[in-house]
This record gives C-alpha cells, sequence and structure tokens, in this order.
C-alpha cells in the first residue's frame, strides 16, 4: 500500500509539472510544431490517470469480499464532424487479488453526438458491461454480442440556469447546469450481472452539477425507474460526486463519485455493505493533438 501511495504521490508531482509546462499549449501539435489533419487540430483529445476504489459485493455464495481496484485509467476521445464523437475508457488493474469481481470491466466504450452547449441535446450509445480485454485467469470471457445488446441508448438536454450577471458567478467557470435524459436498454443482466434478465429497460434521469469557482464542482442526479421489476440492487436512487474538473489539455483533474447502490430512505437497500468508501477516486492529466 505504501509503495502504492509514492507511486500515486509521483504521478501528482510530474502531473503537475508538466501542466506549468505546457500550459500555453492546447495540444501536442502545437508544443512540437507539428501541424498537419490530426496534431494540432485537437480531434483527438484524451486523459491518463490514477484510479482507485473499493469494490464490495456478494457473489452467490453469499460471502462478502471487498476487492480494492488500483487501476491505471487511459481516456481517448475521437470527435470526427462537429459534435459526433467516439470515446473508449480502458482501466488496466494493477491488483493481482483473487476475489476480482466479475462484473468489473476494462472497457467503455461510447459512439454519439456530444454537445456540451447551453440549450443543447446530445444523444447516443454507451456500453459499461464488463468488456474484459486483458483477461487473466479465471476471468470470464466476454460476450461481445450479449454486452452490446446490453449498453444502452441515451438522450439529453443541456440547461444552464445561471446568467452572466448572477450573484452566484465568482468566475467564468462558474455555473449550474441541469441535464435531463433518458435511457433505454434492449436488455439487461439479472441482479447478479451475469445472465439475462430482461428487455425493454427504461431509466428516467435528471442530473445537476453546480460548478462553484475555479473548475471545483459539486453534481448529483436523481433517477427513477418506471418497472420497478427491471430495477437491479445496484441501481441507484441517486448518486453524487465532487472534485476540478479542466476540459482543456496538459491540466490535472480530480475526482470522487459514487454511483451505485445509493437508495432514498423509503426505499428498500438491498445493498447495504456499500457506502462512501466504495466510491471512485481519480486523478488525471488531459491531453490533446
Amino acid at each position: 500500500m505504501i509503495m502504492k501511495t509514492k507511486i500515486f504521490i509521483l504521478f501528482l508531482i510530474l502531473g503537475a509539472t508538466i501542466s506549468n509546462i505546457s500550459a500555453q499549449y492546447d495540444n501536442f501539435g502545437q508544443m512540437w510544431g507539428i501541424e498537419n489533419s490530426i496534431l494540432g487540430k485537437s480531434k483527438v483529445r484524451g486523459d491518463a490517470g490514477y484510479v482507485f476504489s473499493i469494490i464490495s459485493y456478494k457473489p452467490k455464495d453469499d460471502t462478502l469480499y471487498n476487492f480494492q481496484r488500483n487501476a491505471i485509467n487511459l481516456n481517448f476521445d475521437i470527435n470526427f464532424y462537429k459534435h459526433l464523437h467516439a470515446r473508449t475508457s480502458f482501466y488496466i488493474d494493477l491488483s493481482t487479488s483473487p476475489v476480482k469481481p466479475p462484473f468489473l470491466s476494462d472497457l467503455f466504450y461510447q459512439l454519439g453526438w456530444y454537445d456540451w452547449h447551453n440549450k443543447s441535446f446530445s444523444f447516443g450509445y454507451e456500453n459499461y458491461q464488463p468488456n474484459n480485454i486483458f483477461r487473466k485467469e479465471g476471468d470470464r470471457k466476454t460476450d461481445w454480442a450479449e454486452n452490446f445488446r446490453r449498453g444502452m441508448l441515451f438522450a439529453s438536454f443541456n440547461y444552464d440556469l445561471l446568467q452572466k450577471n448572477s450573484a452566484l458567478k465568482y468566475d467564468k467557470t462558474s455555473q449550474i447546469r441541469l441535464v435531463p435524459a433518458i435511457r433505454y436498454f434492449y436488455e439487461y443482466s439479472d441482479k447478479y450481472g451475469i445472465v439475462k434478465g430482461g428487455n425493454h429497460k427504461i431509466v428516467l434521469t435528471t442530473a445537476a452539477r453546480w460548478t462553484i469557482i475555479k473548475n471545483i464542482y459539486v453534481e448529483g442526479a436523481v433517477y427513477y425507474y418506471p418497472d420497478k421489476n427491471s430495477k437491479l440492487p445496484w441501481d441507484a436512487d441517486f448518486t453524487y460526486g465532487f472534485g476540478m474538473f479542466d476540459w482543456r489539455a496538459f491540466k490535472m483533474n480530480f475526482s470522487y463519485g459514487n454511483w451505485i447502490a445509493n437508495r432514498f430512505p423509503w426505499n428498500e437497500k438491498q445493498m447495504t455493505y456499500y457506502g462512501f468508501l466504495n466510491g471512485e477516486f481519480k486523478a488525471t492529466f488531459t491531453w490533446a493533438l
């Protein structure tokens, strides 16, 4: 654990140093003096960083396992045209623990129209299923066709609440954004995350992020499941997080997010062993070509 802490601290120091050195550049093309169809256009962006979380779970034998996920996280975002993006997120686990949950994923991917402007729509397809591309002995083999069917179609709308003269605008980053959305799953798994649980799952959600000052934010979201039978033990009534996020290249970002099993007091919480420490802590360094 001490060695992992030292690696994390060295990553923060290195990232902060590079951020200061490269602050005047928008991408690697400008930094290296090479500008062609890709370099210098910022058409390919992403970040690299470190992720830590404690994942508590009970398989069918009802034994409680606590898996410490220490992982390198690599994200890539390709901008094809206007707001049409393809995004991938890779997790390279550093832990060798034999109790790795079977539902953990090494790869997330998205394809869609992501428009960040105020009063704009976004829509597309996203997949957060257990896609294992860095398989180790004992890992569940990925059924890519099955996982694709269990991805989600979504549509969302951005709405900013703060006007330019608002008393809550402490600097140009200050804003409160609401994002109502609808999600549709053609197929979804059972409560163990392995076999099919049913078809045609709909989730209605509204998220809010308050960027207070200097890209420091708090956020939350609420969820509604029209078909109660499709609601799984880890499906949340609400999620929450906080951090510091600057989308520009060569910036250090920090975040915490808790997206699983949170329930309102009047709803049963089936995963009672899940709490704040089961959220995900992340530190990343952004880049752009």
